[in-house]
């Protein structure tokens, strides 16, 4: 019963490093932790950002596997949860920027001038989502 245990959770922390090296390799072959370190004028620090992305992952990998439980209070929630939406909304960004969404969504719908609105439109639905979920959790 014990090897069956120890291979099970060998088979699972290999699988989530598999997950998570594609899903870093895919990030970083389009080229959007550049874009991303590029609009937050942080290039003397690229090491640095691409060390707490991938330790981030893996410390959330970790979490997630073994069940390991992080008793926090609401304001920690809400600090968790405000970084998340910002990691989230920065990566949105940086991955539209590099696939360029906006100008394809502009020339197919036909409006120019309503790009900011659009924008701003994301990202508020994205705050409000983080709210409904940061309430649905309680």
């Amino acid at each position: 019963m014990l090897i069956r245990h120890v291979c099970l959770a060998i088979a699972a922390a290999s699988g989530g490093a598999v997950i998570a090296g594609g899903y870093f390799a895919f990030i970083s072959l389009i080229g959007v932790f550049p874009k991303l370190i590029e609009k937050v004028k942080g290039n003397r620090h690229y090491m640095l950002v691409e060390g707490c992305l991938t330790y981030g992952a893996a410390i959330a990998n970790a979490i997630y596997i073994f069940n390991i439980k992080c008793p926090v209070t609401i304001i920690g929630l809400a600090v968790v949860t405000l970084f998340g939406g910002i990691f989230v909304g920065c990566l949105i960004g940086a991955l539209s920027e590099v696939l360029n969404v906006f100008p394809i969504i502009s020339r197919r719908f036909d409006f120019r001038r309503g790009i900011p609105y659009v924008i701003i439109a994301v990202a508020i639905g994205k705050v409000v989502g983080s709210i409904i979920g940061l309430i649905a959790i309680e």
